[in-house]
């Protein structure tokens, strides 16, 4: 072909171009969006962790950073309009490599993962406030690369998060606005250019004040999920949104798998019920659950509902389609799936390269000397130890500032985990110059005093001699314990071991600051927040029920142990003799039932139908401890019945089941409302004892078996209960007389 007769016939095909029109409804097409969603991430961002969700095929290992950075960039690819959020709670957690290094650890990671947009969730505040907007900006706190502000993969200094942090509940009542930006509006373009505007809401768990590392002290005002969405969609469509997303940190449960939704039921889902129409999909989180449901909006229509589990291990994903005539989604194009984030994939290599350098440097970092000892610092649950003391000495200090507590003594409970204290101290005698006996390493020191806050409140004296009466639980949980709070050095009692729990104390000798307690007086005592929160699960009922005025100190327990480590090269034995006891023998006390004669729990072997992880597995129900529990599964959630077996070891004559409920009392989820008692002699054939019905307080429950009841096997069931849930705290048999 000529050239003359190429360039004509190419600028007839220009002109075709020019005088044909494009079909009328190309500018009508549908826009599509992708909305990607992860929900409470905590810092878990070493596929080490070994995580896994159960599909329609069975286990699936899944989880890290880089995996899920690969999924999403599978998921992202041809899609021009995507967006990623997060429900919450994705940093503030518990991995030690990205708890050392202030969190920055998983800021650097999710601007990495290209984070749009994130909701507060009640983890994000468990510094408080100031600590979330350092989390944005990248100002450092402390000092700097020992409390924060720490060089990243890249050698840069922290620089805080690319994208922010919304909630459109949380209200600052000093000037009656969202303390954070309420929502997030972007836009995506259509056919022949359109825009359209696109707006994401947050809404914050309303109980964030109550959760036990967030308890309140920011002063704000949290909101219900639906008075929050609704004012923010409002707001939304005057600015002209019509497609709006809702990003919310609470949650639901069901019974089905991933992908599935089977018998939804939970605060997100009434919530949902209830939130705008004009809102087009809901995500949800904190309740570490997994389901994909479509809930009908107040008119009726249906909507998405997703929550993609927790640490990675899901990724959440809504397809919208958008009218571009007028902005908003069409409904019934809606489509919605939970994608695994399987280990089959190549883990995507900048992100490994990040976990990497961040394990790397705590590896080091618990190698780095922080002070030196003169001897142990001995750990004890049941008497006065060293570490306590220093424990309590600390906390006095911390809060005994007027704006952080303005404490006069301080009392800290050992045995609630290792969000208090769990463990001592231990002298190294040292093998070389560089290696000074006594000496103190930052690994050594990380895990001694947990992550509480500490928080300063107002007793009475009566109360607060009832606190320590505390210390002995009365036999009327169907368990026992005897736990030594450690009191700060201005304090000192005595306590009469012959007597009852409830009356070993003397008023009279206890002392603070060298004065007898004052039975009318008001005392500011230094705790941990779990007390306040959660003390009568844990045997402490009076400072739960009775403390007022709380204050928060800024740090929590395990920064002011390692700060003040850092700061004293040599630390001095805190000592003995804040408790005094006198020795003797309690009269014997019957249970809230009479006399029981009780099965030593250690003879007994206890399975279940379900468990909800290790921690609650059927053999906390036997341990003595009313602190423990067995609960049936969350996820996915195992509908009631759930039933625990007890094998006793041999044929037994039996009279009752005494049943200890959760003891939490801010949480029923699992107490067992109506029962089946079922025995057995080989395990496998079991007929009815009794049924009936308990209240749903948490005081300790009987179920008397009629006269001659024999059986090796006794199994609890749990027929109805708390949100479709089976716990035990703790279970006894009590034998024939």
């Amino acid at each position: 072909m000529k050239a003359s007769t190429k360039t004509l016939i190419a600028v007839l095909a220009a002109a075709l171009l020019v005088l044909i029109p494009l079909p009328a409804q190309a500018e009508d097409e549908p826009i599509t969006v992708q909305v990607l969603g992860i929900t409470d991430l905590h810092g878990y961002l070493d596929p080490a962790h070994n995580q896994r969700v159960t599909g329609p095929t069975g286990a699936i290992d899944v989880g890290g950073a880089a995996y899920l950075k690969a999924h999403l960039d599978r998921l992202r690819a041809d899609q021009p309009n995507s967006f990623l959020i997060g429900s919450g709670d994705q940093f503030s957690g518990w991995p030690d490599y990205t708890q050392a290094f202030a969190n920055e650890p998983t800021i650097e990671v999710l601007n990495a993962l290209g984070m749009d947009f994130d909701v507060a969730g009640n983890h994000e505040f468990d510094r408080e406030f100031p600590f979330l907007k350092r989390m944005m900006s990248g100002e450092c706190y402390g000092k700097p690369g020992f409390d924060s502000c720490f060089p990243d993969s890249t050698g840069q200094p922290f620089a805080g998060a690319d994208y922010g942090y919304h909630s459109a509940n949380i209200i600052d009542p000093k000037t009656n606005r969202s303390a954070l930006p309420p929502y997030w509006i972007s836009e995506v373009r259509g056919p022949g250019g359109k825009i359209i505007p696109i707006g994401f809401i947050g809404v914050t768990l309303p109980g964030t004040p109550e959760e036990s590392l967030s308890i309140g002290g920011s002063g704000f005002e949290f909101e219900d999920l639906v008075t929050g969405a609704n004012r923010a969609a409002e707001q939304l469509q005057a600015k002209g949104v019509e497609t709006i997303v809702v990003s919310a940190h609470d949650g639901g449960q069901h019974s089905g798998l991933y992908n599935e939704c089977e018998n939804p039921n939970g605060s997100l889902f009434d919530a949902a019920r209830k939130m705008s129409p004009a809102i087009d999909a809901i995500f949800g989180g904190h309740w570490h659950t997994q389901f994909n449901c479509m809930i009908p909006d107040p008119n009726g229509d249906p909507r998405p509902v997703i929550e993609a589990g927790d640490n990675a291990k899901l990724i959440g994903e809504v397809q919208l389609s958008i009218d571009p005539a007028t902005g908003d989604v069409i409904r019934d194009a809606t489509r919605a799936t939970n994608h695994p984030v399987t280990k089959d994939v190549t883990p995507d290599p900048k992100i490994t390269k990040i976990v990497d350098y961040w394990l790397a440097k705590w590896r080091a970092r618990q190698d780095e000397p922080l002070s030196s000892i003169t001897r142990d610092l001995e750990f004890s649950t049941t008497q006065e130890s060293r570490i306590m003391n220093l424990a309590a000495d600390l906390y006095l200090a911390e809060a005994k500032h007027r704006r952080h507590g303005n404490a006069d003594l301080a009392l800290v409970p050992p045995d609630i985990g290792v969000d208090v204290v769990p463990q001592g101290l231990a002298y190294a005698p040292g093998t070389s110059p560089a290696d000074a006996p006594g000496r103190v390493l930052y690994g050594e020191a990380w895990p001694v005093v947990g992550i509480s806050p500490i928080t300063t409140v107002s007793l009475t004296g009566a109360e607060l001699d009832q606190v320590l009466e505390e210390q002995w639980l009365p036999p009327a949980y169907g368990c026992s314990r005897s736990t030594a709070l450690a009191v700060s050095g201005n304090v000192s009692y005595s306590y009469d071991e012959g007597k009852p729990p409830g009356q070993r104390i003397d008023p009279a000798n206890v002392l603070i600051n060298g004065q007898p307690l004052r039975e009318l007086r008001t005392y500011r005592v230094a705790t941990t927040a779990v007390l306040l929160l959660h003390g009568r699960q844990y045997g402490y009922p009076t400072v739960e029920e009775q403390h007022e005025d709380m204050v928060r100190a800024p740090r929590m327990g395990q920064e002011v142990l390692l700060n003040y480590l850092r700061a004293h090269a040599r630390v001095s034995d805190p000592g003995l003799g804040r408790v005094t006891k006198v020795p003797g023998t309690p009269p014997p006390v019957d249970g809230p039932f009479g006399p029981l004669e009780f099965l030593p729990q250690k003879e007994i072997k206890a399975t279940a139908t379900s468990q909800g992880n290790a921690a609650h597995g059927p053999a906390s129900a036997i341990d003595g401890k009313c602190s423990t529990m067995w609960h049936s599964a969350w996820a996915p959630h195992a509908p009631l019945p759930q039933s625990i077996t007890l094998d006793l070891g041999q044929s037994r004559a039996i009279e009752a089941l005494v049943y200890t409920p959760r003891q939490d009392a801010a949480v029923p989820n699992g107490r067992i409302s109506e029962y089946r008692i079922e025995g057995s002699a080989d395990g496998q054939a079991f007929t009815t004892i009794t049924t009936g019905t308990w209240d749903g307080t948490i005081d300790a429950k009987i179920a008397r078996f009629p006269a001659g009841t024999q059986a090796r096997y006794v199994r609890l069931v749990g027929v109805a209960g708390g949100a479709d849930y089976a716990a035990a705290s703790e279970l006894n048999i009590a034998l024939t007389p």
